[in-house]
């Protein structure tokens, strides 16, 4: 494999540092998707308690165990790898993939989620029954499932990336 074939570099503490920042953006994201509990004309700990409310309990919980957790964890895999097994290069393109995969998996995934429990949870305040409520949340069910997938393709990037990353030869200094 000659040298215009191999796949472009980037360095690891590099992308620890995306992931950090992606970390800290999706903390503040989700101290402002806190905030809507703090107006109790909105009615979310009445929306909240029942189904499909829990949903949103759930895509946040998920929010921050992935968007922000998870990312943060990532970002000591790569900083580890570079700092205590020596592996200061990651496949550009994989490691990118992964971030943003995840990023905006997650993101479709907790707003599809919130969705489905926003208007569900508002359809039961106003009388309609579950089978109407799951009728009327039917459309988002597929695209939250999808976005799940993606988070799990997303997460394969990174695994195989990180493999490679770390079973790839140090460079050797001339």
């Amino acid at each position: 494999m000659t040298s215009s074939e191999l796949p472009e570099k980037l360095n690891t503490e590099r992308v620890a540092k995306y992931f950090i920042y992606v970390a800290l953006a999706n903390a503040l994201a989700a101290a402002i998707f806190t905030t809507p509990l703090l107006v109790p004309t909105f009615g979310l700990p009445l929306i909240v308690g029942v189904f499909p409310g829990t949903w949103m309990i759930i895509a946040y919980l998920s929010f921050l165990t992935v968007g922000v957790l998870g990312m943060l964890g990532w970002s000591l895999v790569y900083f580890l790898s570079s700092r205590l097994m020596g592996k200061d290069q990651t496949i550009k393109f994989l490691a990118i993939s992964h971030l943003v995969i995840v990023e905006l998996s997650v993101y479709g995934f907790a707003f599809t989620m919130s969705a489905s429990g926003w208007i569900g949870g508002q359809a039961l305040r106003q009388g309609l029954s579950v089978a109407a409520v799951g009728f009327l949340i039917e459309p988002l069910v597929l695209p939250t499932g999808a976005f799940v997938a993606l988070v799990l393709v997303g997460q394969s990037v990174g695994v195989f990336n990180m493999f490679w990353t770390l079973r790839s030869p140090r460079p050797s200094v001339s």
